[in-house]
């Protein structure tokens, strides 16, 4: 059996990253991603039906965090209607993405690389409403 408070232990020290800073009723897409210290974090998430994407990254450490991410969305199928966008972006201790959201999107697909060099750590969280 897996002891209370060991379990409590685990959510505390579980990554947590806010949402992303500008308006909008953000869901969190998925559990956030905490990398191995100074390796790059790689993830990705599904949206459905998104209005708008955000990622958001942050690191406790000084080093600049560099994040490449890519988005991929359709609408209904990959048959009608799609759309592709990548961008990278830096920046110190966090650092916002927003990804474009092509009209009336059924589907996008978000990949994130993320990284800070040296033994840091980076936490990244994928968003939409």
């Amino acid at each position: 059996m897996f002891p209370v408070w060991l379990a409590a232990t685990a959510l505390a020290l579980a990554p947590s990253v806010s949402p992303p800073s500008n308006p909008g009723a953000w869901k969190q897409l998925g559990a956030t991603v905490t990398s191995k210290p100074g390796k790059t974090l790689h993830t990705y998430r599904i949206a459905q039906n998104p209005k708008a994407l955000g990622v958001v990254v942050t690191s406790s450490s000084s080093r600049p965090i560099k994040l490449f991410w890519w988005s991929y969305c359709e609408m209904e199928s990959d048959d009608v209607m799609t759309e592709e966008d990548q961008g990278t972006i830096t920046g110190v201790h966090s650092v916002n993405a927003y990804p474009p959201v092509l009209d009336n999107a059924t589907t996008c697909y978000v990949w994130v690389n993320a990284g800070a060099g040296g033994t840091a750590k980076v936490a990244a969280a994928i968003f939409s409403y």
